[in-house]
């Protein structure tokens, strides 16, 4: 990436659109190696993979740090160095929006670095293009057979893994199981919901009648009218609406329409949702939701750990987020003091769009976060392999389970977590406790099993029956999120699109929170007309049109 990149945040927020052939023990590594190379044949995957032992940077967010310093600390990665000769440094980066671009603008690479590259600058495509990255082509059939196999085991999942041009530019997270993917919802007090005799929504209207009767009944008892209806945090990247599933904009899906660019079922072109009609009825929806007292008045400055206070204090009756995190740590947390509380998943409200239209990309996406070897390294061989192994059967067991006999065991050839995991001794929710262990939870360089993540992130009946719900939502109107730009198209839509984002995050919060009439929309959309929409909207049809024709 160039030192004089512009950084653009967020820019595909918008785009709405998560055999054992290495290991084998016995055998060795000799002059085959260099054979190998020179005559295509598979070299020999035996371990450890370096003779010699060898430091490699790996650059990644440390999903761990409410338990882990490092996440080279976690038992998965000591096992790793152990059984390959290679140790992982990891290189956190400060949880802000633009430390990536900062990193990348510097020209200083780590030898591998792991990231959600579709919120980044022109993404994978750029990083090749610009040599930072390595490209796999080379690399697959001789040193990640493991990889390559899981591809061709999954082959819906290839078009994601891939860029227009045939090029692998990185080790993805793949994800082929739809259910693992949906853990992103709309979540409701059950137990609410029972003591009001109200069913769980299932229309806007209806969801109106709940979040009046969450107000304004006193479900949590204590006498006072200070229940939030609904609550939701910011995005990450600090802004209030969100985009991809969170903050205010899930609620369009019930229009018909994404707050950004969708897929328009009748026509199979990409729109943008605030240019549609529909969003001025939405948003008049949400300014009079907002203006009844039934959306958290702090919603706009409100982050994960605010929000994660107000659920623990039992003051939230509805909110958005994962099956997980919300459901699954909040509800170990609060039973401790209150045996009763319940939340469920909702599947999102049919309103005028005629369905129940799902709001998260997440759900068809089939792959996350990737890991890309830059060309600055000096064991871009050993790395491949190190990588590939995490995708072979022994590497898939200790990424997703741990150690066995201690974070899991076997039994008639069945996989299960220890009790160390499922009953803390410490009091930590089941995904807490693993963080010590492996990385069922969140995704790295594998194929994310659906056994171990559900074990983990979904210990109660009511996650169970939630990701059902989450799963049968209408996925219509989302595209993926891997759409790859041309240098051209990128360094276009992102002048475009993040002086688009500001002024829409502006105008729309002031116009949800009555500061501005809802008649502001119509000199909204005129304006983002002549900021150049339409322009931005050809862009993402061509990188669309140019992802469905990838084999």
């Amino acid at each position: 990436m160039k030192k004089n990149m512009k950084t653009v945040q967020a820019m595909m927020a918008f785009v709405l659109l998560g055999g054992v052939l290495a290991g084998c023990g016995g055998s060795k590594e000799d002059a085959k190696d260099a054979a190998a190379s020179n005559s295509g044949e598979v070299e020999s995957l035996a371990l450890p993979i370096a003779k010699t032992p060898i430091t490699i940077k790996w650059y990644q967010k440390n999903f761990v740090e409410t338990e882990l310093k490092s996440m080279s600390e976690m038992e998965a990665f000591k096992e790793l160095e152990k059984r390959t000769g290679i140790k992982i440094e990891f290189v956190h980066p400060p949880n802000t929006p633009d430390a990536i671009n900062v990193m990348l603008a510097s020209g200083d690479y780590p030898d591998v670095i792991f990231w959600d590259w579709a919120s980044v600058p022109r993404g994978l495509t750029g990083l090749i293009n610009d040599g930072v990255a390595l490209k796999l082509n080379d690399y697959m059939d001789k040193y990640a057979v493991n990889y390559k196999k899981a591809l061709d085991k999954y082959p819906d999942v290839k078009k994601f893994a891939t860029l227009d041009d045939g090029t692998y530019p990185a080790f993805f997270q793949l994800d082929p199981d739809p259910m693992r993917t949906s853990y992103n919802g709309l979540i409701i007090r059950k137990d609410w919901l029972d003591k009001l005799a109200l069913k769980p929504p299932a229309t806007i209207d209806e969801w109106h009648t709940v979040l009046k009767a969450f107000k304004e009944k006193d479900p949590n008892g204590n006498g006072k009218q200070d229940e939030i209806p609904y609550s939701i945090a910011k995005a990450p990247s600090g802004t209030a609406l969100g985009g991809v599933g969170s903050g205010m904009s899930e609620f369009t899906a019930a229009w018909g329409i994404l707050d950004g660019f969708y897929k328009d079922p009748a026509s199979g072109k990409l729109l943008y949702g605030p240019m549609q009609p529909q969003y001025k009825d939405y948003l008049t929806t949400m300014a009079s939701w907002y203006k009844e007292g039934l959306i958290d008045s702090e919603f706009a400055s409100t982050d994960a750990k605010g929000l994660t206070t107000k659920l623990q204090n039992e003051q939230v009756g509805t909110t958005y987020g994962s099956l997980g995190s919300i459901i699954g740590n909040t509800t170990t947390v609060v039973r401790t003091k209150n045996p009763n509380y319940s939340l469920i998943g909702v599947k999102p409200p049919i309103g005028p769009g005629g369905k129940s239209y799902n709001y998260a990309s997440n759900t068809v996406q089939k792959v996350g976060y990737a890991g890309v070897i830059t060309k600055t390294s000096k064991y871009p061989k050993e790395i491949v392999r190190l990588i590939d192994y995490m995708y072979s059967e022994e590497g898939q067991a200790l990424l997703n389970w741990g150690i066995e006999g201690k974070s899991y065991t076997v039994k008639d050839g069945k996989k299960a977590f220890t009790d160390e995991i499922m009953k803390s001794p410490d009091g930590k929710s089941p995904q807490q406790a693993l963080y010590r262990y492996a990385t069922s939870v969140f995704g790295h360089t594998k194929v994310m099993e659906y056994d171990a993540w559900s074990q983990i992130s979904m210990p109660f009946p009511e996650q169970k029956e939630s990701i059902k719900l989450f799963a049968g939502a209408d996925t219509s109107l989302n595209t993926p999120t891997s759409l790859s730009l041309t240098s051209e198209e990128s360094s276009k839509l992102g002048s475009i699109m993040s002086d688009i984002n500001t002024y829409k995050q502006e105008t729309v919060l002031r116009i949800l929170m009555g500061a501005d009439p809802v008649s502001k929309i119509d000199e909204f959309q005129k304006r983002l007309k002549s900021m150049g929409i339409d322009e931005a909207q050809k862009i993402y049809q061509a990188a669309y049109d140019r992802f469905n024709a990838r084999k």
